[in-house]
């Protein structure tokens, strides 16, 4: 039986060993970027070989086809999983459900961990967010909070049976971690799980050997979110956001937000078919006479390039450089078109996050609250997940929580637990 945390920046896998787990190499290490490399006629890669991959085709294509004819490169197929209002998307003609494109991830995943493990496995305990329902719009015109909870789980289910595991478990992903802290641990426990695409909190009860759930919140809050705040605080200026377009009648408009917030859409980009957008910006740049057409012509060519990888990237490291220094840039660059270096302080960016740690302090005491605790209550407050790293965010739980803050297996806690979990009763089919 496999562990297998499916997250939106990083996937883990565990195989049961003995009375525990361990975690598998997957090849380039236990811990796998969640990407994803398509290209006509040859097997999809994943990871560190999709960006590989997706380098190798930038420099052999170039700016000379639409990458949408030549590749496709995939980042938080996780998200598009939870997003049920995304059906799927067109890749080389033909048509690829949510469903099928997270779980031809997760193949590619099975057939290293098999590898890594020496057998075939067709059973597996799968991590998902404590809510699933969380995405604005989804809820409502008839649809219950369970109805699409039960959409997304079924949806997560036909991904795992497509990647080809015939046995498959669900256990929210900050319960998992606390499962696996059974035997280092005791009394209150707040597991605080902040990854790239959500927030997860839950209070357990530890002792004895065993593990009791107390509570569980969640709430899409991630790194991600995170990076999109900073690029429409900082960034979609660069690609003509703070432009006019010219009325007929020769006044002058704001440009259209809807356009260059394009640019701050962390998944949906790659998934999206953007030659429509394309169209409205050729026609901005023809007939409406923006001031900022080389801004323009630079947001044309990053949809149509699929660049929200490289610019996240740098949005992200220096969001980690902030994490150890006061101050780090982020540059980018899009010849002829544009180029750009935003120097950016950890004040000026906690200022950007302020009001996701108000977020994050929210779901911490909705968790307290239907668990029946207060703070004091609390022995231990976990930290996983790569977010949960974030100065304003470390902070905002020692003030809550003082001197009982720790911080966990960052990226392999919840794969670590997962096991241990549906041992202890804890998933769920």
């Amino acid at each position: 039986m496999y562990g297998i945390d499916f997250g939106t920046s990083n996937t883990v896998v565990t195989v049961r060993e003995g009375g525990g787990s361990r975690i598998l190499d997957l090849g380039s290490g236990a811990v796998v970027p969640s990407l994803m490399y398509f290209e006509r006629d040859r097997r999809p890669s994943i990871g560190d070989e999709a960006i590989a991959d997706y380098t190798e085709a930038r420099g052999r294509f170039g700016g000379k086809a639409n990458l949408y004819n030549s590749y496709r490169f995939f980042q938080a197929l996780k998200l598009a999983l939870k997003d049920t209002s995304f059906k799927g998307t067109t890749i080389f003609g033909g048509f690829w459900p949510a469903e099928s494109l997270a779980g031809l991830y997760l193949r590619e995943v099975k057939r290293r961990a098999d590898r890594a493990a020496g057998t075939e496995c067709r059973s597996a305990v799968v991590g998902r967010p404590v809510v699933l329902s969380g995405k604005a719009g989804l809820v409502g015109a008839g649809r219950s909070a369970l109805d699409v909870e039960d959409a997304v789980v079924e949806r997560y289910r036909k991904a795992c049976a497509f990647a080809g595991f015939e046995e498959v478990r669900f256990v929210p992903e900050p319960v998992a971690a606390a499962a696996g802290m059974v035997s280092e641990i005791s009394g209150t426990v707040l597991v605080f799980d902040f990854g790239g695409g959500t927030l997860d909190v839950a209070v357990a009860r530890i002792g004895d050997g065993g593990i009791e759930i107390l509570s569980s919140s969640g709430r899409d809050l991630g790194g991600y979110l995170l990076n999109e705040d900073v690029s429409r605080a900082r960034i979609i200026r660069h690609f003509g956001s703070e432009g006019k377009i010219r009325t007929m009648k020769g006044t002058y408009l704001d440009m259209p937000r809807w356009i260059t917030d394009q640019v701050a859409s962390f998944y949906a980009l790659p998934l999206s078919d953007v030659a429509a957008t394309r169209r409205v910006i050729k026609e901005l740049i023809y007939d409406a006479r923006p001031i900022d057409k080389p801004s323009l012509r630079g947001l044309a060519e990053f949809l149509d390039r699929n660049l929200t990888f490289d610019l996240f990237g740098a949005i992200d490291d220096a969001k980690i450089a902030l994490s150890s220094g006061l101050e780090s840039e982020i540059a980018f660059a899009l010849p002829p078109h544009l180029s750009f270096r935003e120097r950016i302080s950890r004040t000026e960016f906690e200022a950007i996050a302020k009001p996701r740690v108000g977020e994050a302090r929210a779901v911490v005491m909705e968790a307290l609250h239907s668990a029946g605790k207060e703070p004091g209550d609390v022995a231990a407050v976990v930290r996983v997940g790569g977010s949960s790293r974030i100065p304003a965010f470390v902070a905002m739980l020692e003030e809550s929580f003082p001197g009982k803050v720790r911080e966990g297996q960052v990226f392999t806690s919840i794969a670590s637990g997962l096991i241990a979990a549906r041992d202890s009763g804890l998933s769920a089919a």
